[in-house]
């Protein structure tokens, strides 16, 4: 009996007790579990992260869109003279001396010059009909106060052009209602009771009449 004790006592010196192996293996499986759980707060915190930007990311391409359509390309003109124009046509956005520092927008295909955009058709219409046809485009015909306006649109048109001038009761009227100040007519005489104004001619004498129904091309203008 005594040697039996001592065997098991003297095989048992390197071995652990039932209780200090379970605690071993509980404190084993704890520390898995943390580094397990420290595991899955990464990911989750990687995919909270990925997810905030994903929303971003359409929030900013939502936005994009919206002012896309809200705000479409427009080819931007300058104030300014006919070589401001062409020099904005190259990229560039030349300021004349005594001239707002300032860019204004005209559709595709209308000039800017000075306060205004003009359109110069291509087709051809009678005199009511090129204004019906300029107050779709949001315009009318052209008014022409001053001399830079007519030298302007007489060296850009290479046509002739219905302009918003017409002869009531005897006197020459613009279409809006203001009686004709200044004026440039040609020699010729002057059939008809509407406004032509001849492209390529010298801007001092480029205007001339014609019957109101007959067909010819025409000058729209919108003040910006």
């Amino acid at each position: 009996m005594y040697i039996k004790f001592c065997r098991i006592a003297g095989s048992g010196g390197n071995a652990k007790l039932p209780h200090e192996a379970n605690a071993t293996f509980s404190v084993e499986v704890k520390e898995q579990q943390g580094k397990d759980l420290q595991v899955l707060g990464n990911v989750g915190l990687y995919r909270a992260v990925c997810l905030l930007l994903s929303v971003i990311c359409l929030v900013l391409l939502l936005v994009i869109i919206i002012l896309c359509v809200k705000f479409p390309f427009q080819p931007q003109v300058c104030h300014g003279t006919e070589k401001g124009i062409e020099a904005k046509e190259k990229g560039e956005c030349v300021l004349k001396k005594g001239l707002i520092p300032a860019c204004h927008m005209c559709d595709e295909g209308w000039l800017h010059f000075e306060s205004s955009c003009y359109f110069l058709s291509r087709d051809r219409m009678n005199w009511d009909e090129s204004r019906d046809e300029c107050k779709k485009r949001g315009a009318d015909l052209a008014i022409i106060t001053n001399k830079p306006v007519q030298t302007f649109l007489t060296k850009k048109g290479n046509l002739m052009y219905w302009i918003g001038l017409r002869q009531r009761t005897r006197n020459w009227v613009w279409v809006n209602n203001t009686a004709l100040g200044q004026s440039y007519w040609s020699g010729s005489n002057r059939q008809g009771d509407c406004g032509l104004l001849t492209g390529k001619e010298p801007p001092e004498r480029s205007w001339s009449s014609a019957s109101c129904d007959q067909y010819s091309f025409y000058i729209c203008q919108r003040v910006r």
